[in-house]
């Protein structure tokens, strides 16, 4: 490893190399806006309920992606053909109760995702109780899940109604970006010119942040190629409309608010109102599985609409803009003293006596300090991010007046290891707040504070920076800003 990064890099390849991970990435996240499936609108007739399971609907409305509604859905349909009975809550505190009946139709055969919902739950009724709609709730990162998840998607897949995101049009140049890439970073590991390691450390700094952009270029490859993600076909697309148009319909039938408890048997618009996230007393009801961290229908602007949330994870996303610009300053400062420090022991041109003591050691000495030159320009590069940012968004406010449609902790929607963010976070309380006013169909979440955290569902007027998404007030409305 030591002799793999010994030679110095440089020359033309290391840019063109840099150019090309550049290329890649710019160039994957093209693609994955190409592959994004588009805005659907609903047809102006809705018509008689189609074909499709409820499962299957809450796939093709959800932007081709199968949410915690379709499971949902799924047990209010099995209870609408008289497979389950949902019995109300016992107490105001209690979810609706669950257990299987023998009224289903004659002839009424189950599709594959079907049956196995009902042998998740027929597996958890091991006496003559009925089972709390609590104790069959999912985890949608878990095994159970995915094979849910995998026989909706053939089912869909079967009727022709969605397909794989991913092909070979679409990674290609990604691809070919990668491979040259890697190959031109590793032809420019030595460029013919001996320079001692620490009066390279720029050079050396840059060709790792371009080996580090390679290889997460192609984990962003290799996690596409592996996906199971489908978009719409050409049929989805009409389906989508359709199943849009049912949604207004519903909606003007008033099962936004009906219990799941409350259906009849035969009457199966319930469980289709739920997989297109519209029954909300059927989501109190039967808290079957998480809602979806970045998909949330809202009904802001007058018409149902589905909103995609993102939540950043810059440097320092978060913080108090003052903060930021003090805290930046004072490590750029911090990290230039200490490179210009740990460069001169590097060379020998400083700290002459720990040498003369170690005399012996003094290539472990240099190699020490070369380390710490290397880790110095962290704090450089930080700080001069929140630096910038913090002065950016010091008089910079935006303020939004709308629904928050989603809170989550970061824990909850962090690509990192969730307990390596729990144990970076500690005890602080943090919340992303996502607000959705109606301007936009992608919203970005900002990042609250326990004394500016506002609950999911509340309307609110929010003021938050741009750049580094720290709220500065956020009130309910009804409620006045103080001075």
């Amino acid at each position: 490893m030591t002799d793999f990064f010994a030679a110095t890099p440089g020359g033309a390849m290391l840019g063109f190399a840099v150019f090309l991970a550049i290329v890649g990435h710019v160039g994957l996240s093209y693609a994955e806006r190409r592959a994004t499936p588009s805005r659907i609108e609903s047809v102006g007739e809705s018509g008689a309920l189609r074909k499709e399971s409820p499962a299957v609907v809450n796939l093709l409305a959800n932007d081709a992606t199968l949410t915690a509604a379709g499971m949902r859905a799924t047990v209010v349909d099995l209870a609408s053909r008289g497979w389950l009975r949902i019995l109300p809550p016992v107490t105001d505190d209690e979810t609706s109760r669950v257990r299987p009946a023998s009224e289903a139709y004659d002839g009424d055969a189950l599709l594959p995702h079907e049956r196995l919902v009902l042998q998740h739950i027929l597996a958890r009724f091991t006496t003559d109780q009925a089972i709390p709609a609590r104790h069959l709730a999912v985890d949608i990162r878990g095994s159970w899940w995915r094979r849910f998840r995998n026989l909706v998607h053939a089912e869909a897949k079967r009727a022709g109604l969605v397909k794989r995101r991913w092909n070979p049009i679409l990674l290609g140049g990604p691809v070919v970006a990668a491979l040259i890439g890697l190959l031109t970073w590793n032809a420019s590991r030595d460029d013919g010119t001996p320079v001692a390691v620490v009066d390279s450390v720029e050079r050396r700094i840059i060709a790792i942040a371009a080996l580090v952009a390679l290889i997460l270029l192609v984990v962003r490859i290799v996690r596409h190629i592996i996906s199971n993600d489908v978009t719409h076909t050409e049929s989805g697309v009409n389906a989508t409309s359709r199943w849009l148009a049912v949604r207004q319909r519903l909606v003007a039938a008033g099962f936004a608010p009906m219990a799941a408890s409350a259906l009849e048997v035969g009457d199966r618009r319930l469980a289709y109102a739920a997989a297109m996230s519209l029954a909300d007393g059927a989501r109190i009801e039967l808290p079957l599985a998480r809602e979806d961290h970045y998909r949330a229908w809202s009904a802001v602007g007058g018409a149902g609409r589905l909103v995609r949330i993102r939540y950043p994870w810059r440097p320092i996303y978060g913080i108090n803009p003052v903060i930021a610009l003090i805290s930046g300053l004072i490590a750029v400062f911090i990290g230039l003293r200490a490179r210009r420090f740990f460069s001169d022991v590097a060379r020998g041109d400083s700290w002459d006596s720990l040498y003369e003591r170690f005399a012996d050691q003094d290539w472990l000495i240099s190699h020490i300090a070369t380390g710490f030159t290397f880790i110095a320009v962290i704090p450089i590069l930080v700080g001069a991010w929140a630096a910038f940012a913090g002065a950016a968004d010091m008089f910079n406010t935006v303020e939004r007046t709308g629904v928050v449609i989603r809170a989550r902790r970061p824990a909850e929607v962090t690509p990192l290891p969730r307990s390596l963010v729990k144990r970076f976070e500690g005890d602080r309380y943090s919340l992303y707040v996502a607000l959705d006013d109606g301007s936009s169909d992608t919203i970005t979440a900002w990042r609250a504070s326990e004394r500016t955290a506002m609950p999911q569902g509340v309307d609110a007027v929010v003021r938050a920076t741009p750049i580094l998404g720290y709220v500065r007030r956020a009130s309910p409305i009804g409620h006045i800003f103080g001075d």
